[in-house]
């Protein structure tokens, strides 16, 4: 089969998100190249509490301030601001993890950009209208993952061209493989639930291989190739987890929804949520329906036995 771009893959699409996405990629191959260049820390922190890394201001002021000035973005928010960029004009709303995993960069490990793209959204949004969302992840080689409503593309940045037609594909929907082998789950596990506690043992009991490096993408992607399970739930001190649902839960759930899986806050499905909020976090459960779904019905059994009393 001829190898095809990225850029091939959006011809269906209108020519203004075939530029966003391009410009985009662009940009991710600006933030693998400052990599080495920056591996110091700031002082500050972002509105979480999470110490910023200076390649986290990097990557935010790169990718915020060039989408602003596209003329495609009328709204930029990102994980490291207190609130949304407005654009002059544009038709689409972009979503940002600039650098997720950065902590993982002096240990050189896994770290990448999620982006989550709506199409005359004011922000927050909901996962459901989502036009398309992307993961581009820095490891040995640079990938980058692209979710339409078509379906789920995996490229590598392996062309000589520039933006997306530099990433090339097979141009095949992907699909997360029926049986699952693979899981990881974050947060100590001191502080998971019963719940969470009972689905990891049954898991390792099926013989699922335990994948977790503290990079979301990066461990995420290897469930999106091998099938599986991945979360970062509700714990004991932290009933609404660690994930930003804007910037992190909805697009990488929505990815997870076009490959076949299913994305759960453990008693709804992520795209469905409402959003409170531009900070607002929420306990994320990805992967094959099927074991999405079996832990689902855990916490709703569990629920269901409290209002019981």
């Amino acid at each position: 089969m001829p190898t095809r771009t990225l850029a091939d893959v959006l011809q269906s699409e209108d020519k203004s998100l075939r530029k966003l996405v391009s410009l985009l990629a662009d940009l991710s191959m600006q933030i693998v190249a400052e990599i080495p260049r920056a591996l110091g820390t700031t002082e500050g922190t972002n509105i979480y509490g999470d110490r910023q890394t200076e390649l986290d201001v990097w990557s935010n002021e790169l990718l915020t301030k060039k989408l602003v000035k596209s003329g495609l973005v009328s709204q930029v928010a990102s994980e490291e601001m207190d609130e949304p960029l407005e654009g002059s004009h544009g038709e689409y709303s972009v979503v940002l993890d600039p650098l997720d995993g950065s902590s993982n960069i002096k240990t050189d490990n896994l770290v990448g950009t999620i982006v989550g793209i709506f199409h005359d959204e004011k922000l927050p949004a909901k996962g459901r209208n989502l036009l398309c969302s992307l993961y581009f992840l820095y490891g040995p080689y640079i990938q980058g993952t692209l979710a339409t409503r078509e379906g789920v593309f995996l490229s590598v940045a392996a062309g000589k061209g520039a933006g997306s037609e530099r990433f090339l594909t097979s141009g095949e929907p992907h699909r997360l493989p029926e049986k699952g082998s693979v899981y990881g789950i974050g947060g100590l596990r001191e502080k998971w639930t019963p719940q969470v506690r009972e689905f990891a043992d049954r898991l390792e009991k099926r013989k699922l291989k335990l994948r977790y490096g503290g990079s979301f993408v990066g461990d995420y992607n290897q469930v999106l190739y091998n099938g599986g399970f991945f979360s970062y739930p509700a714990l004991l001190d932290a009933p609404n987890g660690k994930y930003r649902l804007q910037f992190e839960s909805n697009p990488i759930g929505f990815i997870t929804e076009k490959a076949g899986g299913r994305a759960s806050t453990g008693m709804q499905n992520v795209l469905d949520l409402e959003p409170t909020d531009i900070a607002q976090r929420v306990p994320t459960y990805l992967g094959n329906r099927d074991l999405v779904s079996e832990f689902e019905d855990l916490v709703k059994g569990a629920s269901q036995r409290i209002v019981q009393g």
